[in-house]
């Protein structure tokens, strides 16, 4: 009773160093990884050996394989691979004497909660026997279970379930920490023991359990982020929260360039801005990242974040591009809730002498953004807003910041230090690398990459002002071809241009495909 109230008021515990002292203590080189569902309303990290903390808890959950007689925690094996399949699976793969088992984590709903689903394919010869551990350890150090009890159904840690079983275990197992560290205290899967459930004061409360698992057959385990699911509920194999990321992701702007990987780093990319949370002086940037692949209707959940940022500038940006870039039907409950903080940074810019610094299309983006404050009954704001004139700063250094972008990507495909602000900087980088936008006209391709150069290009669902872009590149010879097709508003004006390959090249035509000039750039690659 004492230990969950001095949780529930925030105080942090942690098992005493004594009693965990010859314990098997990981110690990862990699940072960890996060994953969440969409909008990020609870997340799990995954280190580099597939253990799983859920966010603020206290306890991880470890994985140990059995290919024989003898026990090997993930953690201490030597022969661990990792990776990130796009857009959102982190798989870990350990080599065993009977070869390769692979663990899997993908975060996703099951009941309308958020979860970690965690797999465990059996890829080997032969079969083996797998065990799952709540251990009082964070992926950072020391953590704390003061109660730990365990059955068929799944884990209950301090009086919470926290995890769930799709298949019930051969056997359980707790301890209350006397005995040492249970990964080292396994139990053989023949001894079917039901239920079990250890206290200890101090915090070092485990519990494990034990399943059998035949050649090519998969485990399935739910780890409950935030609230309890429903024990039948049907829960998504990471393979469908994969396809499912994958569909969602369609509904934004794509980029696949022939023979890189532009096309899985950008979907990563995107879930973790649509996933993640910034640090305040990030806001804007992931506001802008977010409205420019086109989930600017997501970005109302940064706007409570985006009140504490300083930046009034990078504010008015922001928001001007949301606006822009945004569904109205979306936009008009969101704006009202920043309203105060637009307001405020209306007001400094105006001081400031009315020229917000920004790039070509700002002009367009701050009547747009006027536009919605009429919309609401705010015409004092918005008539301030319109009235600016930009101080245009053109973009540059796109291709050099996708290189490092991409240079600093690890080999299992994220960003180890700043995941979030690199993902939102990563979607920019390609946003302007394929397009450079004012409101009435678009230019496609101003920076090509020199890598680039050659390459079948394509860009779908790509947002414009009053509506979306798709257009692909192909190569005859010398010549390249453009096909393209804009979805926009009746009446609104436009003018294409491919700058970059072809400054001749000028049309209003919303579709087409015509064969551009010669760049120069010799032989095709």
């Amino acid at each position: 009773m004492i230990n969950r109230l001095v949780r529930r008021l925030g105080f942090q515990q942690s098992v005493p160093v004594s009693l965990i002292d010859d314990w098997h203590i990981p110690a990862p080189k990699r940072s960890s990884i996060e994953l969440a569902p969409r909008e990020g309303a609870a997340s799990c990290r995954v280190d580099q050996y597939g253990r799983v903390q859920v966010d603020g808890a206290s306890w991880t959950l470890d994985l140990t394989l059995a290919a024989g007689a003898r026990w090997v925690a993930a953690s201490a094996s030597d022969r661990v691979a990792q990776t990130l399949t796009a857009p959102g699976v982190v798989e870990t793969t350990v080599q065993t004497p009977s070869g390769p088992v692979v663990h899997r984590v993908a975060a996703g709903v099951v009941s309308g909660q958020p979860v970690a689903v965690i797999e465990i394919e059996n890829t080997g010869g032969v079969a083996i026997a797998v065990g799952m551990v709540a251990r009082p350890l964070q992926l950072d150090g020391r953590g704390y279970i003061g109660e730990a009890a365990i059955d068929g159904s799944g884990i209950v840690i301090d009086g919470r379930r926290c995890v769930r079983f799709e298949t019930s275990p051969a056997t359980v197992t707790a301890s209350d920490g006397a005995s040492g560290d249970l990964l080292a205290h396994m139990p053989a899967a023949s001894e079917g023991a039901s239920s079990a459930a250890a206290k200890c004061r101090s915090g070092g409360a485990q519990a494990a359990a034990v399943w059998p698992l035949p050649h090519t057959a998969t485990l399935r385990i739910v780890v409950e982020l935030a609230g309890n699911t429903s024990p039948g509920a049907a829960v998504p194999s990471t393979s469908d929260i994969n396809r499912g990321w994958e569909a969602h992701l369609k509904q934004g702007m794509r980029v696949d360039v022939d023979d890189f990987e532009v096309s899985e780093h950008l979907s990563t990319a995107c879930r973790s801005v649509l996933t993640m949370w910034p640090e305040v002086q990030d806001t804007p940037s992931a506001i802008l990242a977010m409205s420019e692949m086109g989930f600017g209707r997501d970005a109302g959940r940064f706007f409570d974040l985006l009140e504490r940022c300083d930046d009034d500038g990078a504010v008015l940006r922001c928001l001007a591009r949301w606006a822009q870039l945004g569904e109205q039907a979306h936009q008009l409950e969101d704006l009202e809730r920043i309203l105060g903080r637009l307001a405020q940074a209306a007001h400094v810019v105006a001081g400031s002498g009315g020229e917000p610094a920004g790039a070509a299309w700002l002009d367009d983006a701050l009547v747009a953004l006027g536009g919605r404050l009429h919309q609401i009954e705010q015409p004092d704001v918005a008539e301030r807003v319109q009235g600016f004139k930009t101080a245009v700063q053109p973009i540059e250094g796109a291709s050099d910041q996708l290189a490092l972008l991409t240079k600093a990507l690890d080999k299992r495909g994220v960003w180890p230090e700043a995941q979030m602000r690199s993902a939102s900087h990563y979607v920019r980088a390609i946003r302007a690398l394929v397009v450079e936008d004012t409101g009435t006209e678009v230019r496609l391709l101003p920076q090509l990459p020199e890598l680039w150069r050659g390459r079948t290009i394509d860009v779908l669902g790509l947002p414009v002002a009053n509506g979306t872009m798709s257009f692909g590149l192909r190569w005859h010879g010398h010549r390249p071809a453009l096909l393209w097709e804009a979805s926009l508003a009746p009446e609104a004006p436009f003018t294409l241009k491919i700058p970059g390959i072809d400054a001749g090249f000028e049309t209003s035509g919303r579709q087409g495909e015509t064969l551009l000039t010669d760049p120069g750039w010799g032989s095709a690659s």
